[in-house]
């Protein structure tokens, strides 16, 4: 049960990076660079946690009968292990300043909109169907 509690944490911090590198790249001050890296870091290992416990509440099963929870338990794994590759991205450009970041926003990009589909994966699993959207 502690998975519902840990999650809220990684989901803000992975967000929170990619929102402050866009207000940087906006203001034009790589400060904010060093500020959404220290969210990544600390997002990962948020997020390492809630995989750890997701597992733990849904059995340490490779596959489940509900296609919703199997991809909701693979999709947060993946979450959690390019969540450790993403905070290590910055780390590794600046020792290479000149080195593209490509790389690393298209990450970044794609880690925002998995995050997304994972929070509604969830909420479906969790609040009865893909109708727990309905007002």
């Amino acid at each position: 049960r502690l998975h519902t509690m840990v999650i809220h944490f990684p989901i803000a911090l992975f967000i929170g990076a990619f929102g402050v590198e866009l207000f940087g790249l906006w203001r034009r001050n790589r400060d904010y660079q060093h500020v959404a890296h220290i969210m990544l870091v600390v997002g990962a290992l948020g997020a390492i946690a809630a995989a750890f416990l997701g597992w733990f509440a849904g059995g340490f099963y490779l596959t489940d009968r509900n296609p919703i929870l199997m991809t909701h338990r693979w999709l947060g794994t993946l979450i959690a292990v390019f969540g450790v590759a993403l905070a290590w991205m910055p780390a590794r450009h600046r020792k290479v300043p000149e080195r593209s970041r490509t790389l690393y926003w298209v990450v970044l990009g794609l880690m925002t909109l998995a995050i997304s589909i994972q929070g509604f994966l969830g909420g479906t699993f969790m609040h009865g169907g893909i109708y727990h959207l309905a007002f």
